[in-house]
């Protein structure tokens, strides 16, 4: 009589039936958990039970979702694949000996912030229980094949969550993760084999993102890490004025400032920001600002988490070709790559807070000398509806026309604002010219958010440190740098194509339209590459700088993702 399958209940401590005497034993089975020993009468006995008791973790524990009812990781059915295809054989062990690379693995895990990631992710605390008890020499242990098996599937699960991390970004909800097309069978099969067989190093860079910005942060964990310190300390609250006084004194005291009780309050107080200023290499005035509320908020944890988000955003980007246009949101700041090198900067204006610029890839396919201003619904609904019904004048003095569906001009004295809402059934449109907003020169791209790059007729606004003022499009300070740079190189491609007719269109023209304040399409016959992106840490000449999150994105992202980190 063959043995009946072992059944399964695992929950935080992993239970699970198990047989009293051995696979080949007839008889009931008793139930026991895990965590209780299970202690095999023979050495060789062990492989069998361990290959077992796997074997039982996993059956009937998926439901019809592909999730687990009761095993506390995070990718079942991945292990469950996994295991199944190696016959339910233990992973860290051969022949009732661990093998060297569970050594390893502890020293990846532990070491898992030089990669952006958390080492409480990945079971250490657990895994720092299981290991020396399952190597232990005495019989209890040596001979646990529940120890042994529940040792092997943490490893497991920490090696199968580890890799994910470092591979796909955690950005995003799991339901989003497991459709990822980079994390299948394959996927899991090739680490489990190439784990161990490389050097630690090999192993990581396989799975990383080959973002040279990505590996800026990786390169300046490796100075900020020795010398961060992991601690709470006091959170400060500005909104808070009646226990501000009491949360800054409490915060400066845990960086070892002294508050000198000899003083009045209020002059105390001042005294120790100042010290704070001068050691951080702030304005040293005493006083209690935004700059110094966010800087004693910015703990080494919470600089960490921030690194963390930011590697974490290089993995969602595409793989970028070799020559494009980078818009970075919180730095203000665009850049042409070519290769590894730079070859235009520029500051930019981007999106309010409130009409943010948009996080998107795409591609400029032409620009336009002179340009009109097409004012996008969204901004009508919130700005020029609501002054249109206080005076309909506002349009005239804004240099505005109301446009109707054949672009007929209508007279808005004519119109009832009074019945919209949020929309109207007219274009508002501002003429081309030097007061335009988009000034003389837009750069346009396919995308869904009426977006673009262009000049501007408020240059002064570049001078400015912080440049989140415009209505959600790009303004670029060198646009005519810009433009010289893309028609010189759609001459240069178009030259390399001996198939393509087209011809490309000049330096020389685009400067006598703009002489001539002319509006002329100007098309590009091959596109150039474009990024918005949205990155609040860089590398800069050796040391980190952070920048504004000026959209409360790494704020919303910490709460959804990294809420206890």
């Amino acid at each position: 009589m063959s043995a009946k399958p072992i059944s399964v209940f695992l929950g935080i401590s992993l239970g699970i039936f198990v047989l009293l005497a051995g696979t080949s034993c007839k008889g009931k089975r008793k139930p026991i958990n895990l965590d209780e020993k299970q202690v095999v009468a023979r050495p060789e006995e062990l492989k069998a039970t361990v290959s077992d008791l796997l074997a039982s973790a996993f059956e009937d524990d998926l439901d019809s979702a592909g999730q687990s009812r009761n095993l506390p990781f995070r990718n079942v059915p991945a292990m469950a694949a996994l295991y199944k295809k190696l016959e339910f054989a233990p992973l860290w062990s051969r022949d009732s000996v661990w093998l060297s690379r569970s050594d390893s693995l502890m020293v990846l895990l532990k070491d898992a912030r030089r990669y952006g990631l958390f080492p409480e992710d990945y079971y250490v605390a657990k895994l720092d229980s299981l290991l020396p008890r399952a190597r232990d020499t005495a019989r209890s242990n040596r001979l646990d094949a529940a120890l042994w098996a529940q040792t092997d599937l943490y490893l497991t699960a920490a090696l199968i969550d580890l890799s994910t991390d470092l591979k796909v970004s955690r950005l995003q909800p799991d339901s989003v993760r497991r459709r990822d097309t980079a994390l299948r069978a394959p996927f899991y099969d090739s680490i489990a084999i190439r784990f161990g067989s490389f050097p630690l190093d090999s192993f990581t860079r396989s799975l990383e993102p080959k973002h040279a910005g990505y590996w800026d942060l990786r390169a300046a964990l490796d100075s900020f890490l020795p010398k961060a310190v992991f601690r709470n300390y006091t959170s400060i609250n500005p909104k808070d004025t009646a226990h501000l006084p009491q949360q800054l004194r409490k915060r400066l005291a845990e960086d070892s400032i002294h508050y000198d009780k000899s003083l009045p309050d209020s002059l105390a107080l001042a005294t120790m920001i100042r010290s704070y200023q001068k050691r951080k290499g702030m304005k040293s005035d005493g006083r209690i600002s935004t700059e110094l509320v966010a800087r004693l908020n910015m703990s080494d944890a919470g600089k960490f988490a921030i690194i963390a988000l930011n590697m974490d955003r290089y993995k969602q980007l595409p793989q970028l070709p070799s020559e494009y246009i980078w818009v970075n949101i919180p730095s203000y700041q665009l850049l042409v790559f070519r290769g590894d090198s730079v070859t235009i900067t520029s500051k930019v204006v981007v999106g309010k807070p409130e009409t943010r610029t948009p996080v998107i890839s795409s591609a400029v396919n032409n620009m336009m000398t002179y340009p009109q201003w097409t004012i996008p619904p969204s901004i009508i609904a919130k700005d020029i509806l609501p002054a249109l019904q206080r005076d309909p004048g506002y349009l005239a003095r804004k240099g505005y026309s109301l446009l109707d569906t054949n672009r007929n001009e209508v007279d808005p004295y004519k119109v009832k604002w009074s019945k919209y809402k949020k929309g109207i059934p007219y274009k508002v449109v501002q003429g081309s010219g030097d007061d335009n907003a988009l000034g003389v020169l837009k750069f346009n791209f396919p995308n869904n958010h009426s977006v673009y790059l262009h000049d501007t007729n408020q240059r002064g606004f570049f001078a400015r440190s912080k440049r989140a003022l415009s209505h959600g499009c790009v303004r670029v300070e060198a646009w005519h740098s810009l433009a010289t740079y893309l028609l010189q190189r759609d001459s240069i491609l178009l030259s390399l194509d001996s198939s393509s007719k087209a011809r490309p269109v000049s330096v020389d023209s685009l400067d006598s339209w703009l002489a001539q304040k002319k509006r002329q399409y100007v098309p590009l016959r091959r596109p150039m590459p474009v990024h918005l992106r949205y990155f609040t840490v860089a590398r800069r000449e050796g040391k980190l700088v952070f920048y504004e999150d000026i959209y409360g994105e790494d704020r919303r992202l910490r709460q959804a993702y990294l809420v206890r980190k």
